[in-house]
């Protein structure tokens, strides 16, 4: 194969040709709305992991100008709200139920926008591009603030690609997924949030998920925003099965909530090694063993 021959101001022109191009679709999506390209933004990120001060909002966008227009002009549209306060730095600004409407439209016009543009290339090729652009996006300092934004959202590459629409892909705000993780964490003795958040975080990072503590937060309020590839791995971490979080499945539930009040019940009998996936090991078997024997032993 013929070495790929590319001019100095080739590769700029081709990064800013699509996003020129991607910016155009979308804009279009949000006509109804008659939104800038920065207001688009902030209604992704208030939808994202919203209410943000204006201060914290100025820093996710990325921009270089200041948010206070954008966002007031998003207010007088009845798409964003803010709460009570005198500093508009420190209050916090959230999305009206419009807000989370137009929100919605644009995710679905992004998703539809990313299937067209790679759907007809191998899904590994696909993956492969993301991966490269994401190492180029490490030499700037934004990295953070996108892992900030994304990583709690992302699902594989075969999942975005052959769902039908984004709510295939996200369980955002629900209230069940929020009263089950609350759930499992008292059921797992596993202290406040940020306790939680200390203990288990460091187990999804293993596994290639970095959830920010706003989104762990987010998902003991109100259930989201996260992907369900995400909620999946957490699951997976808390409980052990991948679908608990999420299920309607009553014996899916009954058996992981048994098992989580079995292992807490032989954790406080002091037996260790029963573990979130299920199996006792060696010596958590020997250690059973012998506080079954001594009970039996009292009790004769």
């Amino acid at each position: 194969m013929s070495e790929e021959k590319v001019a100095p101001s080739e590769l700029r022109y081709l990064f800013l040709a699509l996003s020129k191009e991607w910016e155009r679709s979308i804009l279009e999506h949000a006509e109804a709305h008659d939104l800038t390209s920065a207001q688009v933004e902030i209604l992704l990120v208030l939808n994202e992991s919203g209410p943000y001060s204006m201060q914290d909002l100025g820093q996710m966008l990325l921009l270089n100008r200041d948010p206070f227009r954008s966002v007031d002009s998003l207010v007088a549209k009845g798409l964003v709200e803010r709460g009570s306060g005198e500093d508009k730095r420190k209050v916090l600004w959230s999305l009206t139920a419009a807000g989370a409407e137009a929100a919605a439209d644009i995710v679905a016009a992004d998703l539809s926008l990313l299937q067209n543009f790679v759907g007809d290339l191998p899904t590994e090729s696909t993956a492969k591009l993301v991966n490269l652009l994401r190492s180029l996006q490490g030499k700037v300092p934004t990295l953070g603030v996108l892992e900030q934004r994304f990583s709690a959202q992302q699902s594989s590459m075969q999942e975005v690609l052959a769902a039908a629409s984004s709510t295939d892909l996200q369980i955002n705000r629900s209230p069940i997924v929020a009263s089950r993780l609350r759930q499992t964490l008292e059921l797992k003795n596993a202290g406040e949030a940020s306790a939680a958040f200390a203990k288990y975080s460091p187990h999804l990072a293993e596994r290639g998920i970095e959830l920010p503590f706003r989104n762990w937060v987010g998902l003991l309020e109100n259930g989201g925003p996260v992907s369900l590839h995400v909620l999946g791995e957490l699951s997976d971490v808390l409980t052990g099965n991948r679908d608990y979080l999420s299920t309607d499945d009553e014996k899916v539930l009954k058996d992981v909530e048994n098992h989580m009040r079995a292992e807490n019940a032989l954790l406080l009998a002091g037996v260790t090694g029963f573990g979130g996936r299920g199996a006792l090991d060696a010596g958590a078997l020997h250690a059973l063993a012998e506080l079954v024997q001594k009970r039996l032993n009292d009790g004769a």
